[in-house]
Order: C-alpha cells, then sequence, then structure tokens
C-alpha cells in the first residue's frame, strides 16, 4: 500500500477516535484496528506517546516503514507529539529453540526497554512493556468495561472481590480507587502477580502479600468454600486456553462447570464473567452462565476496537442467585 493511501487511513482513524486523546482519565488506546480502518492485519496502539504497530500479515509487514513515515505526517498535522515508534512481529511467535519470540523493535524515538513506562486507564497508572511479549500488561479492549463498574462499585457498596485470573491486577487496583476495601488477586504466573503488586504500589495502594496468591484459581475457589469465605464481588475472566504444571484450562470445555462452582463464594453477590474469543458466540457464552442468574449488563469491546465481524470480547455483570 502506498504512503498516501495510509495517510489517509490512518488520518481518518485518527479522526474517529480524536475524543480518546482528550480523556483525562485515561491515555492509552487504539487508533487503528485492522480490516475494520482499512488495512487488515494491522493493529496500532497509543501508549501515552508510545505506538506500538503490531502487524499479523505479511501484506502489513511490507508497508512497515510506509506505515511509520504515515504515522509520523498524520501526527504532526494533527499537533501530536509521538515519544517512540515499536513494531512487533505477531507472525513469528517462537523461535527455534522455542522460546517465546514476540520482541518488539525500536523503530524511532526513545524507548527504555528495561524500564518499560507508566499509563493511565480509568484514573488507574499502569505499568506496562510494549517491548517483550505478546501482552503489554493492560488490556486497552477492558477500558470502557471498567469505566462503567465504577458507578455500580459505588452504588452497590462493594467492599470485597476475588480476581480469578488476574493477570496484573487492573481489575482489582480500579475497584479499590472506587471504594473497595479489598481484593484477592489469584493467578497461575509468579511474574504477572509481581507486576500486579507494582501496580498497586503506583497507584499508593497497600500492598499485603497474602492478597495475591500464586496457583490455580479454580482449586482456590474449592480452598475459599471449604473455609467459608465469600466476596461480594468476583472477576471471572480466565483465557482462552491455559496450562498448568497439573491442570488446564478451556473455555469451551471448563468454563460451564467452573461457574457452578463459583457461586459457593458469592452466594448473594455479583460476578463479571469475560470471554475473549471469536470462536465463542454471544448465546454460546450466555449459555455457560446458570439459569438463575440474572444478567444487568452485557457489553463488548471498547469501541476504539472498531470491527467488521461480530465482537469477539463477550462480558456480562450478573446478580448471583442460588
Amino acid at each position: 500500500m502506498n504512503q498516501r493511501d495510509l495517510i489517509y487511513l490512518i488520518e481518518k482513524a485518527l479522526l474517529r477516535r480524536a475524543e480518546l486523546f482528550n480523556d483525562g482519565d485515561s491515555n492509552c488506546f487504539r487508533i487503528f484496528n485492522g480490516l475494520a480502518d482499512g488495512l487488515d492485519g494491522l493493529a496500532i496502539d497509543y501508549y501515552d506517546g508510545h505506538i506500538l504497530i503490531q502487524y499479523f500479515t505479511q501484506v502489513a509487514m511490507s508497508s512497515l516503514m510506509e506505515i511509520v513515515k504515515s504515522l509520523d505526517v498524520v501526527f504532526a498535522k494533527n499537533k501530536l507529539t509521538i515519544k517512540s515508534i515499536l513494531a512487533k512481529n505477531r507472525n513469528v511467535k517462537t523461535d527455534d529453540a522455542g522460546n517465546s519470540f514476540w520482541r518488539s523493535t525500536i523503530i524511532d524515538g526513545t524507548y527504555n526497554e528495561e524500564a518499560g513506562l507508566v499509563v493511565k486507564q480509568n484514573g488507574c497508572l499502569a505499568k506496562v512493556d510494549l517491548f517483550n511479549g505478546q501482552s503489554t500488561g493492560i488490556f486497552l479492549d477492558m477500558r470502557e468495561v471498567r469505566k462503567s463498574l465504577g458507578q455500580f462499585y459505588r452504588e452497590k457498596k462493594i467492599e470485597s472481590m476475588a480476581n480469578l485470573f488476574c493477570y496484573t491486577a487492573l481489575f482489582s487496583v480500579h475497584a479499590i480507587k472506587s471504594g473497595l476495601k479489598r481484593s484477592i488477586n489469584v493467578d497461575l504466573s509468579k511474574s504477572v502477580l509481581r507486576r500486579a503488586k507494582d501496580n498497586y504500589l503506583l497507584n499508593k495502594i497497600d500492598v499485603d502479600d497474602r492478597d495475591f496468591i500464586f496457583g490455580d484459581a479454580l482449586k482456590w475457589v474449592k480452598i475459599f468454600a471449604k473455609k467459608n469465605t465469600v466476596f461480594d464481588f468476583l472477576i471471572f475472566d480466565p483465557p482462552t486456553f491455559a496450562r498448568g504444571k497439573k491442570s488446564q484450562f478451556s473455555v469451551r470445555s471448563d468454563y460451564k462447570k467452573s461457574l457452578e462452582i463459583i457461586g459457593d463464594i458469592i452466594p448473594e453477590g455479583y460476578i463479571l464473567t469475560s470471554v475473549n474469543s471469536h470462536f465463542v458466540t454471544k448465546r454460546e457464552y450466555m449459555s455457560y452462565h446458570p439459569e438463575k442468574w440474572e444478567l444487568l449488563m452485557f457489553t463488548n469491546e471498547s469501541s476504539d476496537f472498531i470491527n467488521t465481524k461480530a465482537p469477539y470480547l463477550k462480558v456480562g455483570l450478573w446478580k448471583v442467585r442460588l
């Protein structure tokens, strides 16, 4: 694709999201989302002036330098600052030894690959890494979901939360800043739990090691149930597929039966559930939940993730009824 066409597409995409650049609560979001913005296989994300380009197809990869030049032109025209531009090849997943190979290349500007950077989403600070790995440490497509929960926490006077598959615990940080007293964060990765603690500290939230549990989230649900530990609210946002040393989780085979046991630890509470997959339809997602549960809200990925297909993210807020 020639540079003139790319400038047109990127500027059009930017105009669609113009109000996000003036959002005082968030300074990170998607500015180009593949075919819906005119080029299949291309994703461009904005992190407080740092730009991460991800390409998933050969066509997008072959246009990389033209994309970079086009970003410079469009941002200058709209009087927006670019601090750095990084590019990540999402076609290559592992090296010859089988090690994760999702590393970015710094194309332009200055980015500290060792330190990473701190951004803001929904008024919460978060440390992100644009250089290493598949995920940066923050799910940009959850911005509007979190925003919708702020008033809910206050209205329902939510005090305690279990955040299963917590990743970097941004749901917990946001909830605590919205009035929650305590959240228990469970994940099967020690590295993301360390990052979760960093996010607590960035937001001046006291870190209690007892609130960060390393282990299988569903096994811990059973432990909580045996100890009669209950919560007002629960986040159930599992990966589509996860494998531990002794167990694994798959949305299609394990989601429904997982929700059946989770009700034991939120007998009078609420649960936010999520599925991140094009292959799971809304109807299938809804069918995973017990019939007695009441759906209070249903939504999809944030509006900057413009899509030509059916939404991939299905998120529901439920009132648990036994």
